[in-house]
């Protein structure tokens, strides 16, 4: 499809003109999905650790579908802002006993495919968990504070000119 959008001098006389090509959101291949909604993304080449059942791959993505978009955190919408699930949340989610889950949880950890990070928040303590990226990211870009939380995981990846950059972020936000 094709937007032309024309700038007009006081006298009705076209000044500029300028043309904008965008694709139908539906047409002979199919329906294009917008750009806002929900998603995981892959990298091809990384494998799920050997380690990690096809069940547990499945429970997995499961979560990747509740990631808050570009922190990877397991997380929700809330009235006040952004929350993070609790373990308890996520045990439910992937319908598991609480013995179970647990389990789940620190094999996942073990693995790499999640971490968590404490944080505090007003007068008490916060437990997030994160995705790696390398396995479902959501999201346009990896931040900085993601890539240290996985970076051991990450570095095989991504290019020497992106790790370099990181690590100048990293920096001059520890300067800061």
């Amino acid at each position: 499809m094709l937007r032309i959008v024309k700038d007009m001098d006081d006298n009705g006389e076209p000044k500029k003109e300028k043309k904008f090509y965008y694709e139908d959101s539906f047409n002979a291949d199919g329906y294009k999905v917008p750009a806002h909604k929900s998603s995981a993304k892959m990298f091809c080449e990384v494998s799920f650790p050997r380690e990690m059942t096809d069940s547990e791959i499945g429970k997995m993505a499961r979560l990747a579908k509740l990631m808050i978009a570009d922190s990877n955190m397991l997380g929700y919408r809330a009235k006040f802002g952004i929350k993070a699930y609790t373990s308890d949340h996520i045990i439910r989610i992937v319908d598991l006993s609480p013995r179970r889950g647990r389990q789940f949880l620190d094999k996942m950890r073990r693995l790499g495919v999640m971490q968590l990070t404490m944080r505090q928040y007003r007068d008490m303590q916060c437990i997030e968990y994160y995705i790696n990226p390398a396995y479902f990211f959501a999201g346009r870009r990896i931040g900085v504070n993601l890539y240290l939380l996985f970076r051991e995981h990450l570095d095989p990846i991504l290019t020497p000119y992106a790790k370099d950059a990181f690590w100048k972020l990293a920096n001059e936000m520890v300067k800061k």
